[in-house]
């Protein structure tokens, strides 16, 4: 968060700050996957396809879930959320 005061604490982002929303994934503390989402793009995309947004969120979550404990973790994760099909190989 930018330095803020104490009387503006709670004001809205300034517009000329980007805010990112980022998903990463950890293994034993090391980062194995990660992927930064920048907020306008996001906004633009939920207007235009909300259902689809939540579906590719789904799949980061459903990916790691799914690859916890199959071989090649971050081949497996990294597959399942290119195609969303979860790789059993």
């Amino acid at each position: 968060m930018p330095d803020v005061g104490l009387t503006s604490a709670t004001e809205p982002v300034s517009p000329d700050e980007k805010v990112v929303i980022k998903y990463t994934v950890e293994v034993g503390g090391l980062e194995v996957y990660s992927e930064s989402y920048d907020v306008e793009k996001i906004t633009e995309e939920l207007k235009a396809d909300r259902k689809g947004v939540a579906e590719l969120w789904l799949r980061r979550l459903e990916a790691v879930v799914h690859a916890r404990h199959k071989p090649r973790f971050s081949a497996t994760v990294t597959a399942a959320l290119a195609d969303g099909v979860a790789h059993d190989k």
